[in-house]
């Protein structure tokens, strides 16, 4: 089957489905056609176009629909954000930018949160499109700097707000935080703004790191274009790998207020559920500084 017959094949079998009565045409009665669901003419007329042009469409014979046109179809025809994906895909040959569902991105599948839960031996996590934590495991929560008799606990909600705009992100946990951190991370909220308007977490965020004396002048330089971290490698301490994998004598502190930690490099392992455009699933792999210059020695 090729791409127009897919396409055909998807429209007709979304026309099917849909009770025309359902969209104010009256029931049918007496003769005339029988066939299930809604005709091209009534699709048409929901589309505000010619019959003709939107027997084009389903047909295949236009050659680049506009985004406009195919996103008013999948509303017309009430199409799932995995059916508008395709639809975009058989008529255009990629997928469609932006999610269809102004809340995609903010959540994700249950299965999801149980997975991560589940991960041991790596810190991961999962973040929604505005960077508000939707789940972790506990290897996760160690990394953070400890303060020596609190409970093990996240620092802010938020990991964006936390990475650039608190001090001890900025001067304790993050390395290198204005190289290796600050410059990245402010072009991938940049570009989240930009891809989200409509999002209001976002829009906060824009706003408060704008204005913040330290983050904000990075965020308004514009010199450096970033959308994922997948595959970086930064400087960090681990917090959590000082307790588990490295004796004392491995570890130091940072400072007075915090517990020891291990300096290393993280590599970032990005990937995104499918079913939540948007949505970040995140695997980290640490690798502690000294111990590795024992192992070289």
């Amino acid at each position: 089957m090729n791409a127009k017959e897919a396409l055909q094949h998807l429209l007709r079998s979304k026309r099917a489905q849909i009770n025309p009565v359902e969209m104010g045409w009256p029931k049918r009665t007496g003769r005339g056609r029988r066939s299930r669901g809604l005709s091209q003419a009534q699709v048409a007329l929901a589309l505000n176009v010619s019959e003709r042009r939107y027997a084009d469409l389903e047909r295949g014979e236009i050659a680049a629909p506009s985004a406009e046109l195919l996103d008013l179809v999948a509303k017309v025809l009430r199409m799932k954000e995995q059916e508008r994906a395709t639809l975009y895909v058989y008529a255009l040959g990629h997928e469609p930018p932006t999610p269809m569902d102004p809340m995609a991105g903010t959540n994700v599948a249950p299965a999801w949160e149980q997975a991560v839960g589940r991960v041991s031996g790596h810190p991961c996590y999962i973040n929604d499109v505005a960077w508000n934590l939707l789940a972790a495991n506990d290897e996760f929560l160690r990394m953070f700097p400890q303060t020596p008799g609190k409970d093990l606990g996240l620092p802010d909600r938020n990991l964006m707000r936390w990475m650039l705009l608190r001090e001890e992100a900025r001067e304790h946990h993050l390395v290198d935080w204005e190289t290796s951190w600050a410059r990245p991370l402010a072009a991938q909220l940049r570009t989240a703004v930009a891809a989200h308007p409509g999002n209001q977490d976002l829009q906060q965020l824009d706003e408060a790191v704008n204005d913040d004396p330290v983050a904000g002048p990075i965020y308004r330089d514009l010199s450096m274009a970033y959308v994922h971290p997948d595959g970086d490698v930064r400087p960090m301490r681990y917090a959590g790998a000082a307790t588990s994998e490295v004796t004392e004598h491995q570890a130091d502190r940072c400072c007075e207020r915090h517990a020891p930690s291990q300096l290393g490099d993280v590599s970032v392992c990005a990937a995104q559920p499918f079913g939540s455009p948007g949505v970040r699933f995140i695997l980290l792999l640490f690798d502690p500084h000294r111990q590795r210059a024992q192992l070289e020695s």
